[in-house]
């Protein structure tokens, strides 16, 4: 049996879904081969549970805090197996929306099996043979699990499995500072386990900007997250119905036991099985090998999202889905990674969109300029009590006008309240290549926490600094201290 067909995708998460639902609007017959679960792991063990998770947490801990607004709750009882049901029911509501009868009402042909590439042209699912003009690899990434001496002997959690715990651990170790563990050690400690973080860096976050990375930090200090940073993590033994973690930190010999432990280094590509070296397509480490245009070794075989091993962000997987498709239609479009914002959703939240200073003076030398705000200088902060964070603008000057009306937008970086909402004004700004000023130059409306946003911008200039709240709190005293006490 043989069907053709003018694009088919494999793969069924952000970027297959993406690449699918552009060849269907273009009206080209497309099929969409997956043999997991519709929405992909966004949708069934990351971004919707890990969000609905935090989500519990979040009210959990602003219950705790209600006295500060003068509001009595004198009891805050966790319904573990409740807090999973929400977060079970988040899933399947916005997986309703991707599932094969929605897809093949838009025109999409829906197959469910394992995809094996014959050649440019072949696939094979089961026993039947797919023919299509152009194919888009979509087959996304699993959990990325290191080699530690006994692992494979405790039955360790993964994202893949977390989110179907029954019981609240009492005590959660976690293998991973990254966003991943991050996210859920501050979840699980605000719903009350004792949370313990190990990671071989000796810093949270690299990635982001080190004035970020010290409020967070603070944060979580507060909130009693434990981490052990820098360690060399020589064995992990099960322990009487415990787990046991030996490691190596500080020139010290350490032992931690927990109830649970959770795995969250990383991520790792979808390529095995998939026959792309018989086919052809070329890989690395890393994922498949692509082009600006998101081409393969192959010819006439696309790739995208997770699985290149670009970004691992759903958004990229998407924006990559989109472009995959629209040139396997005939178009020659680069991918373009200038400005793409991402959310770390602790809290504070995280954002971040460019170059952080560090990279950017690394760059552009001296020709840089950076204002940081303090959320203490802005209203809505004060007004909610969320007043710990920090609003960061890089710009340097531009060709012949310099650092006229605030230069260029280099990088911005968040860290408080809506932080993952407030980056997209910045990410606008790149977008379009935008003097910074502009930013300052729109009117916000009060008292938003984007007038945080217009507040730090026109700390660039010397006129717009006092009305930006620069004598409220020094910057310097807001990375110690994090979350300044308000007066009664």
């Amino acid at each position: 049996m043989t069907d053709e067909y003018d694009i088919a995708v494999i793969g069924g998460g952000a970027a297959g879904l993406s690449a699918a639902q552009t060849a269907a609007a273009a009206s080209k017959r497309v099929v969409l081969i997956t043999s997991g679960e519709l929405g992909g792991e966004c949708t069934w063990n990351g971004c919707v549970p890990s969000k609905a998770l935090i989500e519990a947490a979040r009210v959990c801990h602003t219950a705790r805090r209600a006295a500060d607004f003068g509001v009595r709750v004198p009891v805050v009882e966790v319904d573990f197996a409740a807090v999973m049901a929400h977060v079970q029911d988040a899933i399947a509501r916005i997986a309703h929306y991707e599932d094969a009868a929605h897809l093949r009402a838009a025109g999409i042909d829906v197959r469910l099996g394992h995809a094996r590439l014959a050649n440019s042209h072949s696939i094979e699912v089961g026993d039947a043979v797919v023919e299509a003009a152009r194919i888009v690899l979509c087959t996304g990434s699993r959990p990325s699990v290191p080699a530690i001496p006994g692992l494979d002997t405790v039955d360790f959690l993964t994202n893949e499995s977390v989110f179907a715990l029954k019981q609240q651990p009492r005590r959660l170790l976690i293998i991973g500072a990254g966003p991943i563990g991050l996210e859920l050690a501050q979840a699980f400690a605000r719903l009350g386990s004792a949370v313990h973080v190990i990671d071989v860096a000796p810093q949270l976050l690299p990635r982001e900007d080190p004035d970020v990375v010290r409020v967070i930090r603070a944060a979580f200090d507060r909130e009693g997250v434990r981490f052990t940073l820098g360690a060399e993590i020589t064995a992990v033994a099960p322990s009487a119905g415990t787990v046991r973690v030996s490691l190596v930190a500080g020139g010290a010999d350490q032992t931690l036991e927990g109830d649970a432990l959770l795995v969250a280094t990383g991520r790792a590509p979808n390529t095995d099985g998939l026959g792309l070296d018989r086919a052809g397509v070329k890989t690395k480490r890393t994922g498949i090998i692509v082009d600006e245009h998101l081409r393969t070794s192959l010819d006439g075989v696309y790739a995208a999202g997770d699985v290149t091993g670009i970004m691992p962000f759903t958004h990229v997987a998407a924006y990559q889905g989109r472009l995959a498709s629209t040139n396997a239609m005939g178009k020659r479009r680069k991918a373009s990674y200038r400005v793409v914002p991402w959310a770390i959703f602790t809290d504070p939240e995280i954002a971040h969109v460019g170059l952080t200073e560090p990279e950017a003076r690394l760059q552009h030398g001296d020709d840089i300029r950076v204002s940081t705000l303090p959320f203490t200088a802005v209203d809505r902060a004060v007004i909610s009590r969320e007043t710990q964070g920090l609003i960061k603008v890089i710009t340097s000057g531009k060709p012949l006008i310099g650092h006229a009306a605030g230069g260029a937008l280099l990088g911005a970086h968040i860290v408080g309240a809506n932080a993952g909402e407030l980056i997209h004004e910045f990410a606008i700004g790149m977008q379009v290549h935008a003097f910074a000023g502009r930013l300052a130059q729109a009117i916000h409306a009060y008292p938003s926490m984007a007038v945080g946003v217009q507040q730090a911008v026109a700390r660039l200039f010397a006129a717009g600094r006092a009305s930006a709240g620069e004598l409220r709190e020094d910057v310097d005293d807001l990375n110690s201290v994090g979350h300044p006490q308000l007066p009664p």
